[in-house]
């Protein structure tokens, strides 16, 4: 039920993968109409067209679109680029297109890229929230750290989405 890593106490369940599990009904309710989910191994989020990633398959190398959304769940902190992944995701989305990022929390020791390698980056949802915001994305939203040891960031691509009341 709980496991011990350095000295801390961690669910189980976060040995299984699969943490898509844990935001898809609230990713469900930005990610509506058209999109793709970047990395979503054996999860892919329902409704989504998923693009693989790995060595034969590129973040870098979505269809043209535009999409209604791209939503990608542990899946940047892999890339040797985020920042590039970032910005050409947001050249597929439609305006006011909708960005989900679900992302392993720095507060879980073992995700953290000194202990977990296949993690080359890790963020904080305030360090996110000030690089999505600073690639262009508005009305960026980020959740804390949950029971998954995740984060949600959701941003809205280009100007702010109509009918936002200020």
């Amino acid at each position: 039920m709980i496991f011990d890593y350095k000295g801390r106490l961690y669910p189980e369940y976060l040995r299984n993968g699969n943490a898509c599990r844990f935001v898809t009904p609230i990713a469900q309710q930005f990610c509506i109409g058209s999109g793709v989910d970047v990395g979503p191994g054996k999860w892919p989020l329902p409704g989504a067209l998923p693009i693989d990633v790995g060595p034969e398959y590129s973040a870098m190398e979505l269809p043209p679109g535009p999409f209604d959304y791209v939503f990608s769940s542990h899946c940047l902190e892999h890339l040797r680029d985020p920042i590039g992944a970032l910005e050409h995701w947001r050249s597929r989305l439609k305006p006011g297109g909708v960005l989900f990022l679900y992302l392993p929390h720095p507060d879980m020791e073992y995700w953290l890229p000194q202990n977990c390698r296949k993690h080359l980056h890790s963020w904080r949802p305030g360090d996110m929230k000030r690089i999505l915001h600073d690639l262009g994305f508005w009305d960026v939203l980020a959740s804390e750290r949950d029971l998954a040891w995740s984060f949600a960031v959701v941003a809205f691509n280009g100007s702010r989405r109509p009918g936002l009341s200020a």
